[in-house]
């Protein structure tokens, strides 16, 4: 399991995989360390207006920093973030007008903003919605937020908002957000980020469908994500209450929603950093423009906005800080010998599968049996169902009909993440893999998940030691299927579904990868089903060859026994 990790630093040995990470004194590092020795050392050189801007840049940043675990980290669109935000500031607002605890009261306001964002997680983000609800949801409630805030003037003080008092002095109160910004993020880098939670936020960000398949719960950890980005952005509303001097209906509302966005885009997503320095540069540019040109500010900040969106795509902060994007949480734990669980009997047994789109039925009652150790190859023409039935078995579509059984387990109504627990892998027939991270980035996602070490076969073994550091883009189409099916080998599967993996390849490369599946199967000991369209490699590869023609099963048995069958001929092989 995942406790029985070894945890070492963040890219500790990957960081000479890509350029510019390697050395203690990278640039990325040696900026930090500038901008926060300036962050700490300005009260002594700035006046009491100007830290108090810098300081509500960096409580600005915090909240940039809490939107970015659910936008940057984990591809959450909240364009109503400012509502969370608005329950800290409103919580010690209310809590100092009424002569009570202002820490009491930010609690409070942490609470409910943590309770909505789990609501609104919960529902926005289901597996049946469009990755569009999560905006508009987010959208409506803060439009909600700022009109309750305007309407109960009895407890907001309506439009005209709340005097917050200041507590203590400006210098002093800049240091109290400044270590207290500091400590919400070393936590959240401690406990989050760098732990499998960060690995998984950033997979689910780069390829959800990979991510799932790779054993992720995807809905339950987009749920923790935005759950806590509500939180951090609630304490950050607690710190930002006493720099404001009033605390008014803007800030839950659209406007401040809109240019956290902003700050997160123009400094950069996916960094500690990056939110920090748009938020702090913005906040404080904002002024001086505003101060110089009036309302006319506005206007140039949206030509800055758009120019820093189109010729610094990856913000501010993507200049400076290149490296790995993933923790090493690779387990200690190796793999036990042997193949998992007791091998033998059927592997799986899929009886009565009917699926339909749209009324047009895709697989109609076929049954499939294969067992432990055997290598099955589905056949047929183009729309047979083959790709639909395995994405069926796979949990990638739910059935209309049927049941799946895996070792005896019915698995038709568990989740993709479940069924890979349960020993089930798969690959795609276009490679699945996560952009933009390395070959051996991948393996310790594959690892992680898995919670051990699994000794991979030697094609595969090789793929890691020749390709460590390579980003999966530059891989060729067939080291990609490789590390495809590595991956899914991590986790020891009982079965191993492959979607035409000879799809594409030169015909050495997928004959070469027909043996090389036979000596896997033989050495990890999965059964396998491969949907395939070459029947020399089908010939090659397959015990038993089953047949599909709309949706169902025309015929099964030895490739020659197939390939004689006269319905077979008809409507696969187009003979008579």
């Amino acid at each position: 399991m995942v406790e029985t990790s070894r945890w070492r630093p963040f890219g500790a040995d990957t960081l000479s995989s890509r350029p510019g990470a390697a050395g203690l004194f990278n640039p990325g590092r040696v900026v930090g360390l500038v901008l926060f020795a300036a962050a700490a050392l300005c009260p002594l050189f700035l006046n009491e207006f100007k830290v108090g801007l810098i300081g509500l840049g960096l409580t600005y940043g915090l909240f940039a920093v809490a939107l970015d675990l659910a936008w940057g980290r984990t591809g959450i669109i909240s364009i109503g973030q400012a509502v969370f935000f608005g329950l800290g500031t409103y919580g010690v607002a209310i809590a100092l007008v009424h002569h009570g605890s202002p820490l009491l009261g930010g609690a409070i306001g942490v609470g409910l903003a943590a309770v909505l964002g789990i609501f609104t997680a919960a529902v926005g983000l289901r597996r049946a919605t469009n990755p569009s609800t999560m905006a508009v949801l987010t959208l409506a409630i803060t439009l909600l937020a700022e009109k309750i805030a305007r309407d109960w003037w009895s407890v907001t003080g309506g439009s005209s908002g709340l005097y917050v008092p200041p507590l203590i002095s400006t210098y002093s109160y800049y240091y109290i957000s400044f270590v207290a910004s500091v400590g919400v993020v070393g936590v959240v880098w401690l406990t989050v980020l760098n732990r499998p939670l960060g690995n998984r936020l950033t997979a689910i960000r780069l390829n959800d469908k990979r991510a799932e398949h790779l054993g992720i719960p995807i809905f339950r950890e987009r749920v923790v994500a935005f759950a806590l980005s509500a939180a951090v952005s609630a304490i950050a509303g607690c710190l930002s209450a006493p720099w404001m001097s009033s605390v008014s209906p803007d800030r839950v509302g659209i406007v401040l929603s809109t240019q956290v966005l902003v700050w997160v885009a123009v400094g950069g997503k996916a960094t500690l950093l990056g939110p920090f320095v748009g938020a702090v540069a913005l906040t404080y540019g904002q002024d001086v423009l505003a101060s110089s040109m009036g309302d006319s500010y506005l206007l140039l900040l949206g030509v800055l906005f758009i120019l820093s969106v189109l010729l610094v795509p990856n913000g501010i902060a993507g200049l400076f800080l290149t490296g790995p994007q993933l923790a090493d949480t690779t387990p200690a734990a190796k793999a036990p010998a042997g193949p998992r669980g007791e091998r033998g009997g059927d592997a799986l047994v899929a009886e009565n599968i009917v699926k339909r789109f749209a009324g047009n039925i895709a697989v109609d009652g076929a049954n499939l049996q294969v067992k432990s150790r055997e290598i099955v190859c589905l056949i047929g023409p183009n729309g047979a169902g083959k790709t639909t039935l395995l994405n069926i078995l796979s949990g990638a579509v739910a059935c209309d009909a049927g049941t799946v059984t895996l070792c005896g387990e019915r698995i038709d109504a568990a989740p993709p993440h479940r069924r890979v627990a349960a020993g089930l892998a798969r690959t795609f027939q276009i490679p699945s893999l996560f952009p933009g991270l390395t070959v051996t980035e991948h393996l310790i996602l594959a690892r992680q998940e898995a919670g051990m070490v699994v000794p991979l076969p030697e094609a595969y073994a090789r793929l890691e030691h020749e390709h460590a550091g390579q980003l999966v883009e530059m891989l060729s189409l067939s080291d990609r299927r490789s590390l495809e099916i590595a991956m899914a080998l991590c986790s020891r599967p009982v079965l191993l579904l492959l979607d035409e993996p000879a799809a594409g390849l030169a015909r050495h490369e997928a004959d070469a990868l027909a043996k090389t599946l036979r000596a896997l199967r033989d050495q990890v000991g999965c059964a396998i089903i491969c949907v395939e369209h070459d029947m020399e490699i089908v010939r090659n590869l397959a015990d038993r060859v089953v047949c599909l023609h709309h949706g169902r099963v025309i015929s099964e048995g030895t490739m020659a026994e197939v390939s004689a069958n006269p319905e077979v001929r008809r409507a696969y092989l187009g003979l008579a």
